[in-house]
């Protein structure tokens, strides 16, 4: 059952009808961030106890096969935009269990009205995954750039840790650590949309570059749009939404990427 981005507001008729009739209610505390008020206040709304669940309660299935009776996953923004959510699918076809998908608003869709960039121009979202000493992905990277060679926008998702995203510095260290072609260095200079608690009263957009990102202190959730050049109606919108220097846009030169080998 998909939350939304405002917690308990953002809860339809329909997701709070089916959640006063459950025997038991969870939230999926592992792969997304909820207000800190969430707990209580669907508790008091359905008059039920709610739990919330860690990531071996999320990935063991434990919490289906210790409950008898009619059972509520929620998680934050839409049910189905994470993956790990369709291993749970499989197990309930796999053991005959009835299941019902609660659709609703996600940070993906939430994006083109906060950001004014076309949802059209959207290339793979990318996941930045914090890192151990002996691995280091490139791939996160390596798409980032193919969506920018093909002219296309990138929405990159932030690893959790302990139920908030990494820090700005922390990610600016592992985009340094994946960038082990001197080529790779561009990807400081070009201009992000960082997205910070959208749909929470404090919500806040505005532009920046990765090169600045040590001087920067992140609330979660939030996320981030690497942009390829934005056209003259992106602008206009992204001028109508008042982002915060946007002008970062107007003043880098995207044929550098273009003619990059990378």
């Amino acid at each position: 059952m998909g939350a939304g981005l405002r917690g308990v507001k953002s809860l339809s008729s329909d997701e709070m009808g089916t959640l006063k009739k459950c025997d038991f209610i969870f939230v999926d505390g592992y792969t997304a961030i909820f207000p800190s008020d969430f707990k209580d206040e669907l508790t008091s709304s359905v008059g039920k106890t709610v739990t919330f669940l860690g990531r071996q309660d999320v990935e063991d299935f434990s919490f289906i096969d210790k409950s008898a009776g009619q059972v509520a996953l929620i998680v934050s923004g839409d049910a189905m935009v994470s993956t790990t959510h369709f291993s749970i699918l499989r197990y309930c076809r796999e053991n005959g269990i009835s299941y019902k998908i609660f659709e609703n608003s996600s940070i993906l869709s939430a994006i083109p009205g906060r950001t004014g960039l076309s949802s059209y121009r959207t290339g793979n979202i990318v996941s930045i995954p914090d890192i151990q000493d002996n691995f280091v992905p490139r791939s996160p990277l390596q798409k980032i750039f193919s969506n920018l060679k093909n002219r296309l926008h990138t929405t990159i998702l932030i690893d959790l840790i302990d139920s908030k995203n990494l820090d700005a510095e922390r990610v600016q260290q592992i985009f340094r650590k994946m960038s082990d072609d001197p080529q790779m260095d561009l990807v400081f200079e070009i201009p992000v949309i960082l997205l910070e608690r959208i749909g929470w009263n404090d919500e806040e957009v505005f532009c920046s570059r990765l090169v600045d990102f040590s001087e920067l202190q992140m609330n979660s959730p939030y996320c981030m749009v690497m942009p390829f050049m934005p056209d003259s109606n992106e602008i206009e919108n992204m001028a109508a939404l008042n982002l915060k220097n946007m002008e970062l846009f107007l003043n880098f030169d995207y044929a550098r990427i273009l003619d990059s080998t990378i």
